[in-house]
Order: structure tokens, then C-alpha cells, then sequence
């Protein structure tokens, strides 16, 4: 490997990640936007992460010596970079996102405070650029990275895998960095603990959530229904005695265990009927009729569809009438 290689996304469906940066994306705030970034590093360079995994022989005499990172890259300067090149219609494949927004994402993860990583030699943490260099068109998004950011990438002693399509479906970036956390309790099939030592574990300053009850609301019912929907691990949670026990299971094989949890979607259309009963000044028969169409229609389809076209002026039986000629359109 040397500063003239390029790296591009691969088709694999699925990305791995190690240790040390699952550590990270806990440890720290990131965007969805960063976190589709992150994917697709990731893709790029799985086919170097291959080399870092030890292969398990059948034939017990013979030891495979794991490779090292400098015996592999020897060629490779201190200092040395590698370049990335993602295209855009990857990045951002149904345009939902702003330009300016992908921008921003890329001026951050050059920020020396976006990353830290461990440093044995100090006993503590150095802050780093995650990537060097971006630059973009309207096709492609490049930069580069560095040796040492490349090989806490690398270092496979123990990884984790992620489904490719996550980030570009889950409804909060909470979504990733809880599964990054719970993953490390998969073999246990679940844990118990102490709802303060989660936001600890999670780095969630103590008074981000106003009591237990919005904690469940506003961050677990929301990933829950996320890796429910579009991953292939998910958990359910039950409180007792000021602890939490989760249990994880596979979401092919089963949606949960002895409590029906809501859909993202079912979530979604629930606060939505709170906000507009009380904005519209609608009667309980009238939100009857406003969620039967939100059920119908889904509600992604019925959000856009009525975004800023009714008058505010409309209340009540105005209202439903209103929104029902614009679906007829």
C-alpha cells in the first residue's frame, strides 16, 4: 500500500468493524451523515481488513502466524496517506440529502477534535484527523487518511459486522452507536444493568433525559424500531428495581419476546397525531379519522404529501375535509 493506491466502495452487503473504532462511534457524537461516510470507508477497505482476520484451521497442528500491520505495509512511510474516492450517488443514493450538508460532514471529520485514539505510549487519548484532504465534484467525494487512522481500521484482533444499508435507514444516529454497544453483550445473549451505568457505558450526560420514562420514549423505542425494521439483530428491554435487562435476538427468526413493541413507522404516526390533534384543535373522532389515513397512506407518503399545504387557519372538521380534497388530487 502507498499514497498513489485509491480506495472505492465494494458491493458487499455488509462492513466490519474493529474494536477499537467500535469504541469511537460509542464514545462519541456522529451524524448520519458521518456515519454513511464511515460505511463506506469501511467497504473500501474490507478487502485489507480480510488480511487481519485469523482463519480458523480444522487441522489443529498447523498455526497460521497472524499478520502485522507494518509487516504488511512496510513500504509505507511514517507520514504516508492513501486516497478514497466515494461516489456521491452512493453517499446520498435518493438525493435526501443537501450538498452543503455532505460538505459540512467532510469539514468535521478533518476537525482534530472529531477523533481520539487511544495511545498507549502517553497511557491516554490523542486527538487526530479522521480524513485529510476533501475535496468533491458532482460525482465523486475524495480525501485521504492517514497510517495511524488506517490502522486502528485495521486492527481486526476482534471486529464486529454491520449491515451496509443501516445508516441510510435508521431515524436517529442513536441507532448505530447503541447497536455498536449492545453487540459486545451478543454472546451473552442480553444483559442486565443499572439504568445509570447505560448512560455512562453510552456517554450520555445524566441529565440529557428528563426521568427514565423519556429515555425509553425519545432513544430505545426509536432504535428498537430501527434494528427491528432493517437489521438482523435487535433487542427487547423490561425495567425492574432501577435496572434494565435487554435481551438480543435475531429479527429474522423473531420480533421479540413476550412484549409487542411499535414499528418505526407506528412511532412516527403517534407523535404526529399528538402534534396536529392539538395544533389543528381536532375532536377524537376527527384523529380517528386523521390516523386511519396515516395507516393507509404510511407515514413517510402522508408526511410529504401534506407538508405546508393546508392553511394553518383550518380546525377541526375544516381540517379533515381540507386534507382529504388534497388526497383526492
Amino acid at each position: 500500500m502507498d499514497s498513489k493506491k485509491s480506495f472505492k466502495p465494494t458491493e458487499r452487503k455488509k462492513v466490519l468493524i474493529s474494536n477499537d473504532f467500535r469504541e469511537i462511534l460509542i464514545r462519541q457524537e456522529t451524524t448520519i451523515i458521518e456515519q454513511r461516510l464511515i460505511v463506506m470507508i469501511l467497504s473500501c477497505i474490507k478487502d485489507e481488513q480480510s488480511m487481519f482476520i485469523t482463519v480458523k484451521s480444522p487441522i489443529d497442528h498447523i498455526i497460521q502466524k497472524q499478520p502485522l500491520f507494518d509487516d504488511c505495509f512496510d513500504d509505507w512511510a511514517n507520514q504516508g496517506t492513501v486516497d478514497f474516492i466515494i461516489p456521491l450517488k452512493e453517499l446520498n443514493p435518493k438525493r435526501k440529502m443537501k450538498n452543503k450538508s455532505i460538505k459540512t460532514a467532510l469539514i468535521n471529520m478533518t476537525n482534530i477534535n472529531w477523533l481520539q485514539l487511544k495511545d498507549d505510549s502517553i497511557n491516554g487519548f490523542r486527538a487526530v484527523p479522521f480524513i485529510l484532504e476533501p475535496g468533491w465534484n458532482h460525482r465523486n467525494i475524495f480525501f485521504k487518511m492517514d497510517k495511524a487512522v488506517m490502522k486502528h481500521l485495521l486492527n481486526m484482533s476482534q471486529y464486529y459486522p454491520l449491515k451496509k444499508d443501516l445508516p441510510y435507514e435508521a431515524s436517529s444516529s442513536n441507532t448505530i452507536k447503541f447497536l455498536m454497544w449492545i453487540l459486545k453483550f451478543k454472546k451473552y445473549g442480553g444483559l442486565t444493568m443499572a439504568y445509570s451505568q447505560i448512560l455512562k457505558e453510552l456517554h450520555i450526560p445524566c441529565d440529557k433525559y428528563d426521568g427514565r420514562s423519556r429515555f425509553e420514549r425519545d432513544f430505545l423505542m426509536n432504535i428498537k424500531a430501527d434494528l427491528d425494521c432493517f437489521n438482523n439483530l435487535s433487542f427487547n428491554y423490561s425495567y425492574r428495581e432501577g435496572k434494565y435487562s435487554f435481551v438480543i435476538y435475531d429479527t429474522f427468526k423473531a420480533i421479540g419476546t413476550h412484549e409487542k413493541f411499535k414499528t418505526l413507522n407506528e412511532l412516527q404516526i403517534d407523535r404526529a397525531l399528538k402534534y396536529i390533534k392539538k395544533r389543528r384543535e381536532l375532536d377524537e373522532a376527527q384523529t380517528r379519522v386523521l390516523k386511519q389515513i396515516y395507516l393507509v397512506s404510511g407515514y413517510d407518503e402522508l408526511s410529504k404529501r401534506i407538508k405546508s399545504k393546508i392553511s394553518y387557519s383550518h380546525k377541526g372538521h375544516e381540517y379533515i375535509k381540507a386534507l382529504l380534497i388534497l388526497l383526492e388530487k
